[in-house]
């Protein structure tokens, strides 16, 4: 009998121990349940979790390490292995690529029921159980029973009958309990056996919306040529099993999820799986439904909004393979798909696919790897392309594939620059301008919709006193506090984004306490309050985070818009993707300036991106939209293209000022950050970390800027200082950078401090 060693990554999160460590395996043990299962180790006099990253027969064991004095693994804690060996493969990936421990990267792939040490029996260790029976016996067994059965042995008879046309059949079908006679007595003459499987927590949903898809009498949309020659490429790709990146610009309403739904249905028919990934922002009931209706329970859910219950359930649902279809946010990269063929990332240009905790991964890039390891397509979808993706396509790492017009024939939305200048200088003081409220009347009139974007929530950005100029900052952070309005007749709190603190709104000022505090920028619950009073009888929604806390308020907000009882629509960027209302034909953009403001090298891009989408959701149906764009900028290069609808103009001029001042795609950026509450010991660690980069010669190509405080200097009563590091390649550097990561993390630890090296960093401080 061959012998085997396992190498455990032990769930300690101490970098020192950021390795994995050998144990034997006890010669009874089932080998190929181990790989990728949790198991229980002695550990340091101790009985720890640990996952298997890896086999290696004792013949071959690894240099220096003797079987005698291994120790032997304790338990096996997973019936079924949590992770498969391409994903094992991928966490050893992300701990590489994003200087992670192994164990956060094992962890970050695994919903946290499922981390660590089993739940006990009788918490909620997972999904509800019912009781199925499972043919046991050959048809002609059965037969036979069924016709010497006795002449009143009814469900006896129906059981039977049944079992000959279905292999399993759950008990709740017959309304009976393990317990019944007529169960009992096909157990003990073998002729069935009991089993449990779990109900999914969401599986009332899957019922409810399949049964509502049989019920409507919507046909499948006729493609057009260009969806048809993109699905052709794609089909083409799929013939030969390897590793292909595409990149599908298509303008927004071009029908980029039903391409999607397409290639989909023909993979899942050839026995494959995909994953979808949406941004979070954008997984609205709308997108969920257009898959779940299509694929019913083949599909699973994996986003922010389930329970922890609920997640482990859909987790679980794709690891034995009930569902092979996984839609989600961001960590649905790490669905444990069987026979993956397809990773889609639709809107790819947004933020959120860049991880902010460790491991800090870019989806992107990790996507590209794990279609690399199981030879699949990645497919990244977008209005508006990120220079990533365009990069990617540039340099022949991907194809590109385009829908340059909308599904439905219609044109885009006309676009209007309004410049508020001019509104101010003619005495015209609201925020909204003239063109807007008229435009505002005359859609109410046609009884048809509206939608109001603001990217900021609260009332009004900041307070001020007019008297001494000082403001209201966070005690923690290096801010000024927003004003929000407590309800609708409530009265008003200052609070932090930040860190969550909040305070009644004073009326005198705290530094000279004279009644002269006045607000300050436009928030989008003041947007509603204007509203109400320009319009009095018109049906207002808004929805930002704070409208939408509830579970189930996003959805309730949607529905209520969907069904036109509601004319107006004012929200932050929740509404700027994902969403197809039919009735609506205007869209107004509220001081699009402030998105320029950002002091960000990326704001000019994610400026025309949100553009370019909210402006995507007028007119997209029969009816034509416009859309207004109020700015105290109307000629900038941004504004202008996105009113323009031209993405090249935009991408020209962008990619030559990245290319000129050595920004991402056309480098990497990593960006180290030291936290303490003493300013003195964050900026020392910052200065620390440069000079032992500096200890050494860079790598050809690098480029170190010096210690330097962050964006914002105090976030949580904690000052922060910085390093950036610019760099061509990470495989260049990483031993460089991790060296004197190592050696500032340490010093740092042992004074309660915090050190982040953000590989790939996606902002800036």
């Amino acid at each position: 009998m061959r012998r085997w060693i396992a190498n455990v990554v032990v769930n300690v999160a101490a970098r020192v121990v950021d390795k994995t460590f050998s144990y034997a395996v006890p010669d009874d043990w089932e080998i190929h349940r181990l790989l990728g299962s949790r198991v229980l180790v002695p550990f340091a006099n101790r009985k720890l979790v640990g996952y298997v990253q890896s086999l290696t027969p004792v013949d071959v064991s690894p240099p220096g390490v003797s079987t005698v004095e291994l120790k032997p693994l304790l338990e096996m804690l997973d019936s079924l292995p949590l992770l498969t060996p391409d994903l094992l493969a991928l966490a050893e990936f992300i701990s590489y690529r994003y200087a992670a421990t192994r164990l956060q990267s094992i962890e970050t792939m695994l919903p946290s029921l499922l981390r660590g040490m089993p739940r006990q029996k009788g918490k909620d260790s997972g999904a509800k159980a019912y009781p199925v029976l499972v043919r046991s016996a050959s048809l002609s067994e059965l037969q036979q029973a069924l016709s010497s059965a006795r002449a009143n042995a009814h469900w006896l008879k129906k059981i039977l009958a049944d079992l000959m046309v279905d292999e399993e059949i759950a008990l709740a079908k017959w309304a009976i309990t393990p317990s019944h006679s007529s169960v009992q007595q096909l157990l003990e003459r073998g002729l069935a056996q009991m089993q449990w499987r779990e109900k999914p927590r969401l599986q009332a949903f899957y019922e409810e919306l399949a049964l509502s898809s049989k019920t409507s009498t919507k046909s499948l949309p006729e493609l057009t040529s260009a969806q048809q020659r993109t699905l052709a490429q794609l089909s083409q790709a799929l013939a030969v099993k390897e590793s292909k990146t595409f990149v599908l610009h298509g303008v927004t309403g071009s029908g980029k999820t039903e391409v999607y739904l397409r290639f989909i249905e023909q993979i899942v028919k050839a026995g494959g799986g995909a994953i979808v990934l949406v941004p979070e922002i954008a997984l609205t009931p709308q997108m969920v439904e257009k898959f779940v209706s299509r694929f019913g329970s083949k599909v699973a859910l994996l986003h922010s909004g389930l329970s922890d219950g609920e997640r482990r359930d859909e987790w679980m649902r794709l690891r034995r393979g009930e569902a092979c279809i996984a839609v989600g946010a961001r960590s649905a990269i790490f669905a444990p798909v069987a026979n993956l063929r397809l990773v889609v990332i639709d809107e790819e240009h947004e933020p959120t696919y860049k991880q902010e905790e460790s491991p800090r991964y870019d989806t992107r890039q990790v996507a590209l790897e794990r279609a690399r390891l199981c030879q699949a397509i990645v497919l990244l979808g977008s209005a508006t392309p990120s220079l990533y993706a365009m990069n990617l396509a540039e340099t022949g790492k991907a194809r590109m594939l385009s829908l340059p017009q909308r599904a439905n024939g219609r044109p885009l939305p006309t676009a209007q620059i309004i410049d508020m200048r001019e509104e101010l200088r003619n005495g015209h003081t609201s925020i909204l301008s003239r063109a807007l409220q008229e435009a505002l009347t005359e859609t109410l009139a046609r009884r048809e919709q509206t939608i109001l974007f603001l990217n900021r929530r609260g009332y009004a950005s900041f307070l001020l006193c007019r008297h001494c100029g000082e403001g209201v900052e966070c005690p923690r952070c290096s801010i000024h506090l927003t004003l929000h309005r407590q309800g609708q007749t409530g009265g008003f709190r200052l609070t932090c984004h930040y860190c969550g603190y909040s305070t009644p709104a004073p009326e005198r000022c705290p530094a000279c306490a004279e009644v002269a505090m006045r607000p300050y920028g436009l928030g989008t619950q003041q947007v509603e309050d204007t509203l109400k009073e320009l319009f009095p009888t018109a049906r207002i929604l808004r929805m930002d985070v704070d409208s939408t806390r509830r579970k189930g308020a996003h959805k309730d907000l949607l529905d209520k818009f969907m069904h036109q009882e509601a004319d107006l629509l004012i929200g932050t960027q929740m509404i700027a993707k994902g969403l197809d209302f039919p009735n609506v034909t205007l869209v107004g953009v509220l001081n699009a300036d402030s998105l320029l403001m950002v002091p960000d090298y990326r704001s000019e891009e994610r400026t025309f991106q949100l553009l370019t989408q909210v402006a995507g959701r007028a007119g997209r149906a029969e009816k034509p939209g416009s859309v207004l764009i109020q700015t105290y900028r109307p000629e900038h290069h941004t504004i202008v293209a996105a009113a323009r609808h031209d993405y090249n103009a935009f991408y020209q001029y962008e990619r030559y000022q990245r290319l000129q001042y050595r920004y991402p795609p056309f480098c990497e950026i990593a960006a180290f950050l030291a936290s303490h509450q003493e300013e003195r010991y964050a900026k020392g660690a910052a200065e620390r970390f440069f000079r032992e980069l500096m200890r050494h010669p860079a790598p050809d190509g690098v480029v170190v800027l010096p210690a330097s405080p962050a964006g914002l200097l105090r976030v949580e009563d904690r000052y922060r200082y910085q390093v950036v590091v610019k760099y061509p390649e990470w495989n260049n550097v990483r031993d460089w950078i991790i060296q004197a990561f190592d050696t500032v993390y340490e010093r740092m630890r042992k004074i309660q401090g915090v050190c982040i090296l953000d590989v790939s960093a996606g902002r800036i401080g």
